[in-house]
């Protein structure tokens, strides 16, 4: 009966651990979905239809660190940095 029970416990401590579905829906335009441990790390991305017809996807991390874009089609790109080597006015 104890190993039973100890062996129950312990299913319940991994099922609990495991991360989850937080969120996982679609409309016709839109999707968003997101596991992991609420409160304490996710994982996710979401998507839509923007009214020009182009489909838009960010996937993301919330953890201890913050929030933070992995990967995106949505926002505009920056410049690229030029890391040359600039030469002192001052010799």
């Amino acid at each position: 009966m104890k190993v039973l029970f100890i062996v129950a416990l312990g299913l319940f401590a991994l099922a609990a651990a495991y991360p989850s579905d937080i969120i996982d829906f679609e409309t016709d335009h839109m999707e968003h979905e997101q596991e992991g441990q609420a409160g304490r790390a996710v994982e996710g991305e979401y998507s839509w239809v923007a009214p020009d017809g182009n489909e838009y996807v960010v996937k993301y991390v919330a953890d201890h660190l913050g929030y933070r874009v992995v990967e995106s089609n949505a926002l505009p790109e920056g410049p690229e940095a030029d890391f040359e080597d600039e030469e002192d006015d001052d010799k």
